[in-house]
């Protein structure tokens, strides 16, 4: 499969030395859904600003080595040759709106992008429903709640239909239950469009049953493969990753589960066995 992300030879550090990003070389095909995941200041985030090509973001830092995003050399051009094919959902929603109602909002992107007014029209209105925001079209967004308006911002980058689609920490706000619901959202939107995304997240829970890979980020590369194969081969809590309980259980019966139904099916093989 062709790859959507190729970074080689990563390396980011401060003026003064100190090193944020050592070295990282890795590959992202185009289809995947990669959560990325590590310790608090392990350089998550700012992976996430190379890959978008926020110059601003990286003025006062030495970069080296090549990123290809899409093919462009996002080192070269930033994002400007990436508009409309890739979305990008931050940590705070708040940052990310502009404004007054939550059509508006959702169909800002699409004007800006230059598309007809039939055809803005016409994906304000999938991208509504896909995300159940219909009957919230015409509320002002600072009306709405944290986790209503991360849909909204959702919503307005899945319009441009992107093939790669950045999120960071997007769930910091939000509640357990929106969590999970938010999740099935990115979920639908990459099944259904066959787009890549990539996603920062320190809580796996709701998460990683979707994953096709799992990158562990210290500096460097830490582990960067399919799931059951990272939490098989090593303990992500020692890099300040909560596994999530239902890893926990099924490693108990020397499994790893994919998620939570499948985690509840080996415990009941085990009772069964036992009775």
């Amino acid at each position: 499969m062709a790859a959507c992300v190729e970074v080689s030879s990563l390396s980011v550090e401060t003026l003064n030395g100190f090193k944020i990003l050592e070295n990282i070389s890795l590959s992202i095909d185009c289809g995947d859904f990669v959560v990325v995941s590590g310790p608090s200041g392990g350089g998550k985030s700012t992976l996430l600003k190379v890959l978008l090509g926020i110059r601003d973001a990286l003025e006062n830092l030495r970069v080296a080595g090549d990123v290809r995003v899409l093919g462009v050399d996002v080192l070269k051009y930033g994002f400007t040759k990436l508009f409309g094919r890739v979305g990008v959902v931050l940590q705070n929603p708040v940052n990310q709106v502009f404004s007054l109602t939550v059509e508006e909002e959702v169909a800002f992107p699409l004007e800006n992008a230059g598309l007809d007014v039939s055809e803005i029209r016409r994906r304000v209105d999938e991208a509504l429903k896909v995300m159940e925001l219909d009957s919230l079209r015409n509320r002002f967004v600072n009306t709405l709640s944290m986790g209503q308006i991360q849909r909204v911002v959702l919503a307005s980058a899945i319009a441009l239909r992107p093939e790669l689609l950045i999120l960071d920490e997007p769930c910091s706000y939000l509640d357990p239950v929106a969590k999970k619901r938010f999740y099935e959202y990115v979920y639908s939107y990459w099944r259904d469009r066959k787009a890549t995304i990539v996603v920062v997240e320190h809580d796996l829970d709701y998460v990683l049953g979707f994953a096709t890979k799992l990158l562990i980020l210290n500096r460097k590369v830490v582990a960067y493969g399919s799931p059951l194969k990272v939490l098989s081969e090593m303990n992500i809590g020692d890099y300040g990753v909560k596994e999530p309980i239902y890893i926990k259980i099924s490693k108990q019966f020397n499994k790893v589960a994919r998620n939570v139904e499948e985690s509840i099916e080996y415990l009941k093989s085990v009772i069964c066995r036992n009775e």
